[in-house]
């Protein structure tokens, strides 16, 4: 089943680690979610604060309730600024050396 005929869902956040670190804070975020009466969740890690109690999209394969992606994209969201802060140094030490 493809990704694109994945359920999307409300979760819960069941928990947050702080882990300070050179760069700032990472939290590791455990959510749950509620699929037809079976309990389901899963793990991300993000820069983004959260709180326990708070809401999260989740999206789920219908046929494995436990398959999530949203530590995908959380995953891509972090790539994704990695690569903007590189592409900004090279900016930085090309200007430099002009």
């Amino acid at each position: 089943m493809a990704r694109t005929d994945w359920k999307d869902i409300d979760g819960t956040v069941a928990s947050v680690e702080r882990v300070d670190g050179r760069g700032g804070p990472t939290f590791t975020v455990v959510f749950t979610y509620e699929v037809e009466g079976h309990w389901c969740g899963g793990t991300f890690t993000t820069s983004d604060e959260y709180r326990k109690g708070d809401s999260v999209s989740v999206r789920y394969d219908p046929r494995d309730p436990d398959r999530n992606d949203l530590s995908v994209k959380e995953g891509r969201k972090k790539w994704i600024l990695w690569g903007i802060a590189i592409i900004v140094a090279l900016l930085f030490l090309w200007a430099r050396l002009s």
